[in-house]
């Protein structure tokens, strides 16, 4: 069975490696991001697969070119962040792998929203490929429990992981020419999230609680190096932090020192520990901070 994958990141090597090692002709088209390193990681598989892959130049007509040359059974779009028109393709079977759940994180980061708003469960989803972004009928469906040690790149890689399953299943109704199941969401309102900008990346220490602080910087891992907040009026991020349950008088934003470890005052009364912090384009581990006038007392913010 000839399988295409239309990609903008590395997420997809799982899925083309599984399907490639089960004797698919697995077929890719892949639009280039800003992301160096995903870049690399996609031409060093490609190099080692020999998989054949066609760079996107033109956003406006490559992939449909690319569609009508290449012909595959069946088409699974991941992490592309152009909006398709289903009528140029064709007639082909196609779905696409979004690592949120639906209707109620549609957009192009649900993970991070999932991970910043606590959600008690991640959700991935599979659809049929729509008019408009993450519409489509949803024929796959998983939700796992959230972990304290969860960050958003691994959540990606956990999708990137689960969706196979999804694949396996929607491909083998296709194959038995079998009907795809229609997951329904009930009542559950449909949510559009945007991308993150800088606000939504911002620690407000004043209305935010260590829970809530802990869950924004799982959000920003690794992609923007963590949360941010301010000191002497530049950029300062927590790369990590966990709540601690202590409670505190001191003003929200506030370093408090405990054991060489950062305690950080929070709304609510209570505080948050971090090891690691960023800044100035370099990693601090907090023993070293008061080298760069972070100690206790500060407030942040």
């Amino acid at each position: 069975m000839k399988v295409g994958i239309i990609t903008g990141s590395d997420y997809f090597i799982p899925l083309a490696y599984t399907l490639a090692s089960h004797g698919m002709q697995v077929c890719i088209f892949f639009s280039p991001t800003e992301d160096i390193v995903a870049q690399q990681k996609v031409q060093a598989f490609i190099h080692t697969t020999k998989l054949p892959m066609q760079t996107e130049r033109d956003p406006d007509t490559d992939v449909y070119y690319w569609l009508e040359t290449t012909r595959p059974e069946v088409v699974f779009v991941y992490g592309y962040r152009y909006l398709l028109d289903i009528r140029r393709f064709g007639g082909i079977p196609a779905f696409n792998i979004h690592s949120g759940p639906l209707p109620s994180f549609r957009g192009p980061s649900p993970v991070f929203w999932q991970l910043k708003t606590g959600q008690p469960t991640l959700g991935f989803t599979i659809h049929v490929l729509s008019e408009k972004f993450d519409a489509g009928t949803v024929v796959w469906a998983k939700s796992i429990p959230d972990q304290p040690h969860y960050h958003y790149a691994m959540v990606n890689q956990l999708c990137a992981q689960f969706c196979i399953e999804g694949v396996w299943t929607i491909m083998g109704a296709i194959q038995q020419r079998l009907p795809l199941p229609e997951i329904n969401n009930g009542n559950t309102p449909a949510k559009y999230y945007k991308r993150p900008q800088l606000q939504d990346v911002m620690i407000n220490w004043e209305k935010m609680t260590p829970v809530e602080v802990s869950n924004l910087i799982r959000a920003c891992n690794p992609w923007n190096r963590g949360a941010i907040t301010i000191f002497n009026g530049q950029e300062l991020k927590l790369m990590d932090g966990t709540p601690t349950g202590t409670q505190t008088d001191a003003a929200p934003g506030t370093i408090l020192v405990q054991d060489d470890i950062f305690h950080i005052a929070c709304a609510g009364g209570t505080t948050i520990k971090t090891n690691m912090l960023y800044l100035q384009d370099g990693y601090i581990p907090v023993y070293y901070a008061g080298m760069y006038g972070i100690r206790q007392g500060i407030k942040l913010g």
